[in-house]
């Protein structure tokens, strides 16, 4: 056994009950590479792991030092799965210390409530994170997170949080530095979008939420992206379409044109 599952056997709620009957081990099976079961279904030591390693990789981008088994072990200690079915709300306006949440499948809508419509701040997808920022500062979220979808998502709440980053140094330095990419790149999104026309804005946009190919979100919810009415996104579209660049569907866009649509971004 190794120092790691030493370690999570030890982990408190995770020992099975003893009994004086002795079992016959099963052979362990290589645990499929799939999503968390939703919360209810059981949590097995290999799962919270897989987990604490998966978090590890969505604040890695750039090959820095992992952490090393004890850390692994103390978030996997930490982390709890949450299940959001569509239109559940991760957290509203105003809330001080929900928690940081990490988008495991599915996707959150960032938005804030205005009087006519909401602004779409971001669209958070599979390893997206949100909530570190607020609770280092100690100050509410200014917008609220809504399931556009039914989504799984691991949490940390916020005594879990600070005492990973106080007691495990080696986390806390890549969180950070996971942290101030996110900004970094935020920053660069929003400065990208001025001065530019709204043909540019439009094309960057695509490319910034498109999927494999394609962008599976409503025009609605795009124009709102951009702070602009419907009927002119969608004619910025129709010429994108005309000129071979993407094709128009009901609830998303494909884009035939990677190349042509980010030489209209620039």
């Amino acid at each position: 056994m190794s120092s790691v599952e030493e370690s999570l056997e030890n982990m408190p709620g995770t020992r099975a009950d003893q009994t004086d009957t002795p079992r016959a081990t099963p052979p362990r099976a290589t645990p499929p590479r799939v999503a968390p079961p939703r919360a209810g279904l059981g949590i097995l030591e290999s799962e919270r792991l897989r987990w604490a390693e998966w978090t590890v990789s969505c604040l890695d981008n750039r090959g820095r030092a992992r952490p090393g088994h004890e850390e692994l072990v103390a978030l996997a200690s930490c982390l709890e799965p949450r299940s959001l079915r569509r239109g559940d709300l991760a957290f509203g306006e105003g809330d001080r210390e929900a928690a940081v949440w990490i988008v495991r499948s599915g996707r959150l809508e960032l938005a804030v409530k205005e009087q006519e419509r909401p602004v779409i701040l971001q669209i958070l997808r599979a390893g997206g994170i949100e909530g570190d920022v607020q609770l280092l500062l100690g100050i509410p979220f200014t917008y609220r997170a809504r399931a556009l979808e039914d989504s799984e998502c691991l949490t940390l709440t916020a005594d879990a949080f600070d005492g990973l980053l106080t007691e495990h140094p080696a986390i806390a330095r890549l969180w950070m530095s996971g942290m101030a990419e996110r900004l970094s790149l935020s920053y660069d999104r929003v400065v990208g979008m001025l001065s530019r026309s709204l043909s540019q804005q439009s094309a960057r946009l695509l490319l910034d939420e498109s999927q494999a190919g394609a962008v599976e979100v409503p025009q609605q919810t795009l124009s709102e992206m951009l702070g602009v009415c419907r009927p002119s996104l969608n004619k910025v579209l129709k010429e994108f379409e005309r000129l071979g660049l993407i094709r128009l569907r009901y609830g998303a866009v494909d884009i035939l044109d990677h190349y042509g649509l980010a030489q209209r971004a620039d």
